[in-house]
């Protein structure tokens, strides 16, 4: 498997180094499949999250960012954001959320398996 993600991107923006990502091997292999299955380079804003600055930018209290199974991936085009949800859909992906300006795609553990579509600017 290909990694596309760098470890800066997968590890909490906060400085502390905390990176869940590389744990979860079966979210990184469908993210990195999906990254595949779209074809271009993928810009993640937000992967793994400490507990504290999760709560500092103000992030559900139970956000699967915690469990580093989620991802906010860049995206302000609409032909580029269908395109992208494909990919992850396709790669197993089953819960999302829009929002003007990213994609927030996660496979949770004991989440519900739906499709959460939200348009908002909500941090996850």
């Amino acid at each position: 498997m290909t990694d596309h993600f760098t470890l800066e991107e997968k590890t909490c923006p906060c400085g502390c180094g905390l990176n869940l990502v590389d744990l979860n091997r079966d979210f990184l292999i469908a993210l990195n499949t999906s990254r595949d299955l779209y074809g271009a380079a993928m810009n993640a804003t937000s992967m793994t999250r400490c507990p504290k600055h999760n709560a500092e930018i103000g992030g559900q209290p139970n956000s699967v960012h915690l469990q580093g199974r989620a991802a906010d991936i860049s995206c302000i085009d609409g032909r580029e954001r269908k395109k992208m949800l494909f990919a992850f859909i396709s790669a197993g992906f089953k819960r999302f959320e829009l929002s003007p300006v990213h994609i927030h795609a996660d496979m949770g553990v004991g989440n519900p398996d739906v499709v959460l579509l939200k348009i908002g600017n909500q941090i996850g």
